[in-house]
């Protein structure tokens, strides 16, 4: 795999997370609960900013999740959300939703080749990110 396409898939998995978060953090009640997804948004952010800024820079188009993959996430989330909308429901989606990350992130790098250590950086800090955020939200649970 290529520079631009781990990074363009680094961008996209850190947009899904911000998808993701978008679809449920209205639901939360407690303020805690609302400040810890406020802040794992604010770092999928940077992540997607930083793999943005990478691949302009490099004159690449920037990818993302195609329109299937956010309604998909969108409705899935209203639906899980529509009976039980507690935080520990919540928590749960979001726990969910960072190990599939991980096992992205995790699969891309094995599959990355371009040896760019900025690249391998960010991919690991997005590994790491997702990673936080499941033990974060175990405490939820």
């Amino acid at each position: 795999m290529d520079d631009e396409k781990m990074l363009n898939l680094i961008a996209k998995n850190a947009e899904m997370g911000v998808i993701g978060i978008d679809a449920v953090k209205d639901y939360a009640s407690s303020d805690k609960f609302k400040k810890e997804l406020s802040n794992q948004r604010e770092e999928y952010n940077k992540i997607y900013k930083s793999a943005h800024n990478m691949l302009t820079e490099a004159g690449c188009d920037v990818e993302h999740p195609n329109a299937m993959a956010k309604m998909s996430t969108e409705m899935m989330s209203r639906m899980k959300t529509m009976t039980d909308h507690s935080d520990s429901k919540i928590a749960e989606m979001m726990l969910q939703g960072s190990a599939m990350g991980v096992a992205k992130v995790i699969k891309n790098a094995n599959e990355y080749n371009g040896g760019n250590e900025d690249i391998e950086d960010l991919a690991q800090k997005l590994r790491q990110t997702e990673e936080y955020n499941i033990e974060n939200m175990k405490h939820y649970l």
